[in-house]
Formats: C-alpha cells, sequence, structure tokens
C-alpha cells in the first residue's frame, strides 16, 4: 500500500534535516537560477530588473510551495517520489521558459507554472484526506492554489502584455494570500510540528550563491586566462565568499524557531522573514550577473553602467535584505552591525554611480575590501558578544510560514 501523508512528527532529539529527494528537487531550481540570471544579463534596464523579479517570484513561488509540503507532510513513499519527479520535470519546463516569458513567448511558461500549481493542488487533496488534523489547512490550499490556477490558465485567453495584469493577480492570490489566510484561520486549531524552513532556505541561497561560482569560472576560461579578468574573477570570488559569511553566521534555526510561535504577530513576523529572502535572492543573482559582465570588462577602461548596477546594486539591495530578515528572528542585530552594513550598502550604491572613473580591477577590489571589512568587523563583534546563548526552541505550529 502506498504511504499516505501524515503530519511530520520529530524523531529522537535530532533536528530536522532536508531528505535526499528535497535535495535532488533542488538541482531543477540551479537550472531555473541560472535561467533568470541569463534573462537579467540580457536586460539590464529598469525594466529588465522589474521583469528579472516579476518572473523569479513565480519560479521561487514553486519552489518554495513544493518545499513547504514536504516540510508540512512526512509522506516519502513511492507515490510521492513519481509526483515530485513529475514537478522536477514540469519546473525544467518552467525554467527554460523563463527566457522568453516577457518577450512574446509566455504561453509555455504559463503552462508550466499552471500544471506545477495543479500537481499541487493533488498533493494537498491527498493529505486533506489522510491528515485529518491539518484538513482545514489543505482545503483551504487547495481552494486558493485553485483559484490562482486558474487565474494564470485564463490568462492565455489574453493577449500580451494585458496577460500579465492576470500574472499580478494570480501571484497575489497564489504566493501572498492563499498561505497567509490558509494559516491565520485557522491559526488555533493547528497541532504543534518541527519545521526545518530554515535549513531549506538557506540551501535556496547557496544554489543562489553557485551562480557566482559557476560565472566566475566560465568567465574566466572564455578570456582565455587574462590577467585582468583573473584578478577581476579572484576579487568577484571574494566578495561572493563574503556575502555568504554574512549571511550563515547568522543562521539561528532555533530563534527561528521561536519567531514562528504564537499567535498572528508571530505569523507576519514568519512571512516577513520568509518572502523577505526573496530579495537576498534577487540581490545574489544581480551580483552574480555582475560578477560574469565584470570579468569579460576586466580590459576595458571602467565597467559599463549596468555592469555597475548588476553588481553594486546587487551588493546594496542583498545587504538591506538581510538587513531586513536577519533581526525578524533573535538575536537582534547590533546596532554597530546594521550602521556598517547600510554605510557599505550606501558605498555600493556610490560606485554604481561614479564607479565610471575607476579600472574594473579598483571598482571590484574595492567593493570586495569593503565587504571584507564588513565580515571582519560583524565576526570581531561576535567574539566579544560569545558570553551570552540562546535557549532550546519551543517547538511551532504546522502552518506558520509557506
Amino acid at each position: 500500500m502506498a504511504k499516505r501523508p501524515t503530519l511530520y512528527a520529530p524523531r529522537g532529539e535530532g533536528g530536522r534535516h532536508a531528505t535526499w529527494l528535497e535535495l535532488f528537487f533542488d538541482l531543477v531550481f540551479v537550472l531555473a537560477i541560472a535561467e533568470l540570471t541569463r534573462y537579467l544579463h540580457d536586460h539590464l534596464t529598469v525594466g529588465g530588473f522589474l521583469g528579472f523579479l516579476f518572473l523569479f517570484v513565480p519560479v521561487w513561488g514553486t519552489w518554495m510551495g513544493y518545499t513547504y509540503y514536504a516540510d508540512l507532510f512526512d509522506v516519502d513513499g513511492p507515490a510521492y517520489r513519481v509526483a515530485m519527479l513529475a514537478a522536477m520535470l514540469l519546473s525544467i519546463a518552467l525554467a527554460v521558459s523563463v527566457h522568453g516569458a516577457l518577450d512574446g513567448g509566455s504561453s509555455g511558461f504559463v503552462a508550466a507554472y499552471v500544471a506545477l500549481r495543479l500537481l499541487l493542488v493533488g498533493l494537498y487533496a491527498w493529505a486533506w484526506r489522510h491528515a485529518r488534523e491539518v484538513s482545514p489547512l489543505c482545503a483551504r490550499y487547495v481552494a486558493g492554489f485553485s483559484v490562482g490556477a486558474l487565474v494564470w490558465g485564463v490568462s492565455l485567453l489574453v493577449p500580451e502584455p494585458a496577460r500579465y495584469g492576470l500574472w499580478v493577480l494570480g501571484i497575489i492570490l497564489v504566493e501572498i494570500a492563499t498561505p497567509f489566510f490558509a494559516q491565520l484561520t485557522v491559526l488555533e486549531e493547528l497541532p504543534f510540528q518541527i519545521s526545518h524552513l530554515p535549513e531549506r532556505l538557506g540551501l535556496f541561497t547557496l544554489i543562489v550563491l553557485g551562480e557566482s561560482i559557476v560565472v566566475t569560472g566560465l568567465g574566466v576560461a572564455g578570456t582565455q586566462w587574462a590577467v585582468g579578468s583573473v584578478v577581476v574573477a579572484a576579487l568577484g570570488f571574494a566578495a561572493v565568499g563574503s556575502l555568504w559569511w554574512l549571511y550563515f553566521d547568522r543562521v539561528d534555526e532555533s530563534a527561528v524557531e521561536r519567531a514562528y510561535t504564537g499567535g498572528v504577530r508571530e505569523l507576519l513576523i514568519g512571512f516577513a522573514w520568509a518572502y523577505g529572502h526573496l530579495f537576498v535572492y534577487a540581490g545574489l543573482a544581480a551580483i552574480a550577473v555582475g560578477i560574469e559582465l565584470a570579468i569579460g570588462e576586466a580590459t576595458d577602461a571602467a565597467l559599463g553602467g549596468g555592469t555597475r548596477a548588476a553588481l553594486c546594486g546587487g551588493v546594496a539591495l542583498y545587504l538591506l535584505a538581510i538587513t531586513t530578515v536577519q533581526p525578524l528572528s533573535p538575536p537582534p542585530l547590533p546596532k554597530s552591525a546594521l550602521a556598517a552594513r547600510l554605510v557599505v550598502a550606501a558605498f555600493a550604491l556610490a560606485l554604481a554611480l561614479a564607479g565610471i572613473a575607476l579600472p574594473p580591477p579598483v571598482l571590484v577590489g574595492l567593493l570586495a575590501l569593503a565587504l571584507a571589512g564588513l565580515t571582519a568587523f560583524e565576526v570581531a563583534y561576535a567574539r566579544q558578544s560569545s558570553g551570552t546563548s540562546g535557549t532550546i526552541a519551543p517547538r511551532r505550529r504546522a502552518g506558520k510560514v509557506s
């Protein structure tokens, strides 16, 4: 008999971790991030960046939807594995449709997205039937995601660019309204349950960071190891290393668990924390594009305006995003660290605007130096404050964030 969905129950004293199936599922989104960065690479304008963000939402929302389902239910049986393999295949179709989604080729993107949502609706309907303790939550997901998928499907009957207005409505219904109101309306009825969403979001952060690694290696190889390009690549990698450090040095899973426990206020905090990661990822993706272009322009007199905007603007967006997200889970961000991050973000924006007077290695070097200095400052502060320690987190309710 096929294994049926049951609410995840913690086993033993250890915390939860991603399954092999979840890690396999993540591999598809390596391709999706690559396609999104390629879109931004080819559309380095304000409108192009807005389009990049617009497409990022349904792509990341797809990953988040299936990730939350896996966070909620213990159902790693043959039927579920087949469903996830189907979701992976559809996610590949979604990823390869990104580049033309806003350039006259949106039908494939819509079809893949609708199919992914309907598959997720089927999974929630399956859980509604068997996991009775969360059936009210599942019913709300089935209803909301079905309406959202219908709106996206109807958009195929509307010509571009009016079609995109229905996408906005569908995104609001699917990615924002459904999870929030589904959980808000059954907030007091949900059983307690352990989450591994902080780990999963951290793994997605690594996926997006990995794009910078890919473009660094390919960029240098494409320039036949020109000295200037190697220098810019090394400095870009140093900058990315600092970005990794700033995020993962402040991942406190027990603190995030506390943020998800409680009433409406904690629910709002949980959603702000989870959805705030969208801007973390957008900043990192823009940085990857900036590094790739900077390597190719390393021997020019200065970096182009689009390159500076992607690289330096991406750094500023990333710093502002993590500075907004991280204080939502205790311990709070110290005022000195907050001020230092804002200074470095402002410096990055200044380089984007005035960096035309600087040779590429100098500009990238200044950016890497500022990030390394910020990282060193935060590490030193953390060592000074290491006398305090957190407490064991309480378990959260089953439906806090999706």
